[in-house]
């Protein structure tokens, strides 16, 4: 009878601890800190999880709630955790959402590498951003180099001065390629595998792109055949004057000429 008596509490207690967890991860995503205060003083864990992997810091940072974000911060909240779904740390979707505040809380308390935080900080062209960044640690040479290409892909003037004061040297300038392998690629392209048709023309003597309803870019010659915009993370082989490989992140989608320009 004793046996059963404490299996019961104890499978009472290990419920209640889950009801807490629950009402943690909702009051951390709908900013009520006062409920997430209480929480935790009862014992409600810092690092409880839904099923996609998000904890409470997770849930508020990315829908905008600094108060709770700086109390779970204070009360040691991790701010590395990333989710099982989008394979995505905190600190993406805070920046995806403009949370820029928030963004320097995490960084401050150490979300991601400063390589990491570097380049997604460059991608926004948040000079303020950037800065925490820096204060933080040391980038990579490489990191440092990169984010200052895109700065100055973008043209955005404060973020290239502060990477450059902090020693980001100039890119190598673009490879020397014929003209009359850049007029080879001009035309419209077609991917079975991306939904985005793809046109390439030639502007004042430099090969330019422009997806369909996006704004042209021009990318930068590695070689006679490979072109890269690092400010999209994005790289162009042609394979032929007629067939190029767009790789992004990881992927890679085919195209093919379907009409010359």
């Amino acid at each position: 009878m004793r046996r059963l008596a404490s299996l019961v509490l104890a499978t009472g207690m290990a419920l209640l601890a889950w009801d807490a967890n629950e009402d943690l991860l909702t009051a951390a995503r709908t900013g009520d800190l006062a409920s997430v205060r209480a929480l935790v003083a009862k014992g409600a864990a810092l690092e409880a999880k839904t099923s996609y992997g998000q904890t409470p810091l997770y849930l508020a940072s990315m829908n905008g709630h600094a108060d709770v974000v700086a109390f779970l911060l204070e009360k040691g909240a991790s701010p590395g955790v990333q989710d099982t779904f989008y394979k995505a740390p905190i600190l993406a979707f805070v920046l995806q959402r403009k949370h820029y505040g928030i963004a320097k809380m995490l960084i401050a308390k150490g979300a991601g590498t400063v390589d990491e935080n570097l380049t997604a900080v460059a991608e926004i062209g948040d000079a303020g951003l950037a800065q925490a960044v820096l204060d933080k640690g040391k980038p990579s040479q490489q990191s440092l180099d990169k984010s200052y290409e895109i700065a100055l892909q973008k043209k955005q003037t404060d973020l290239a001065d502060l990477l450059k004061s902090a020693g980001a040297q100039p890119p190598a300038p673009p490879a020397e390629v014929d003209p009359k392998v850049l007029e080879s690629y001009i035309g419209s392209y077609h991917s079975e595998q991306f939904p985005l048709d793809i046109k390439i023309f030639l502007k004042a003597g430099k090969l330019y792109m422009q997806a369909a309803g996006q704004p042209e870019f021009l990318p930068k010659a590695k070689s006679p055949t490979i072109f890269e915009y690092a400010a999209a993370k994005l790289e162009v082989e042609f394979t032929s004057a007629t067939t190029f490989t767009l790789k992004q992140i990881g992927r890679e989608f085919k195209y093919n000429k379907v009409a010359p320009q």
